[in-house]
């Protein structure tokens, strides 16, 4: 798979997420929003080990496990599924959707370039600078209807803005962390295997919330929603996230988290019946264009590097 496939994914990427605001905050409707965690990565450890195992049976010197890398998958479980998704789920039962697909994609790539300056060395030069700022401008603009709206709210919903912006700053990590791991062990190995660690940690925290569950109140949509969530949002999202990081690095790849505010938002309008006005239609061009910038800089300085 070239650049032009793993551009198809991490766009992908940012779609599920995208739609991950929107249906975990129908999940938190039904039950409180540890549980909601945990049902969504409890379902997706299932599947994705369902996946391992399959693949095991079709090919039988397939390497079922990260036996190299157990403490760093460990620690990614715990890092980028269980603090980051307790971290989310409770800043959404505080604060609203739209808050978090402004906070978490949009601080976050621009924590991930911060770190990777500061412990791996990276470095930038002029035009991709330009592009994550041109990108910055266009989330900006993106928001800023919802940022000038008159809302309410008070300090609970500036406390779940703050759970979001340590939702970030654990992506952050998660993703520098996820560099060094999948260079040496298969991407969906470390997404599955984290979500199992992260998703038993959450389940600890969920267990007293699950003794007094009523579970025959809870359709069948409800369970359709987690499924959904655990399949696309988590297993194969992260999946294709962790192949991105591979393939192009940690700074490119979390330039592709601007696109979640957007899918988020037309996907809110679809299920949720909001509607997308100008001014945001003119940041999402302009993030576009500022990864766009950024990849076609970095496309450059291989070539230089080859040559």
């Amino acid at each position: 798979m070239g650049k032009a496939g793993t551009y198809a994914l991490l766009l992908l990427t940012a779609i599920f997420w995208g739609s991950a605001f929107v249906f975990s905050k129908v999940a938190e409707n039904s039950v409180p929003p540890v549980v909601a965690a945990f049902f969504r990565f409890g379902f997706g450890a299932i599947i994705g080990v369902l996946m391992i195992l399959v693949q095991k049976a079709r090919s039988p010197k397939f390497v079922a496990t990260p036996k190299t890398a157990w403490r760093e998958t460990i620690i990614l479980g715990l890092v980028g599924v269980a603090g980051y998704n307790l971290f989310f789920f409770a800043g959404l039962s505080l604060s609203l959707a739209s808050d978090g697909s402004m906070v978490i994609p949009t601080l976050s790539p621009a924590i991930t370039i911060i770190l990777s300056v500061l412990f791996l060395k990276e470095r930038f030069r002029k035009n991709q600078t330009m592009g994550l700022m041109i990108t910055l401008l266009g989330a900006l603009t993106f928001f800023s209807a919802i940022l000038f709206l008159p809302s309410t709210g008070g300090m609970q919903r500036l406390l779940g803005d703050g759970l979001f912006l340590g939702s970030a700053v654990l992506w952050a990590i998660n993703t520098l962390l996820s560099k060094r791991i999948t260079s040496r062990v298969d991407p969906f190995l470390v997404t599955t295997y984290a979500m199992v660690f992260g998703g038993a940690f959450i389940g600890i925290i969920a267990f007293p919330y699950l003794l007094h569950l009523d579970f025959q109140h809870l359709s069948w949509k409800f369970w359709l929603n987690e499924v959904y969530l655990a399949l696309f949002p988590s297993v194969l999202a992260n999946w294709f996230y962790y192949l991105g990081v591979h393939r192009i690095g940690p700074a490119r790849a979390s330039v592709f988290m601007y696109f979640v505010p957007v899918s988020s938002l037309i996907i809110a309008g679809i299920v949720l019946g909001e509607t997308l006005t100008l001014t945001q239609f003119l940041g999402a061009a302009l993030m576009m264009v500022g990864v766009w910038l950024v990849n076609r800089k970095a496309k450059t300085l291989k070539t230089e590097t080859d040559n």
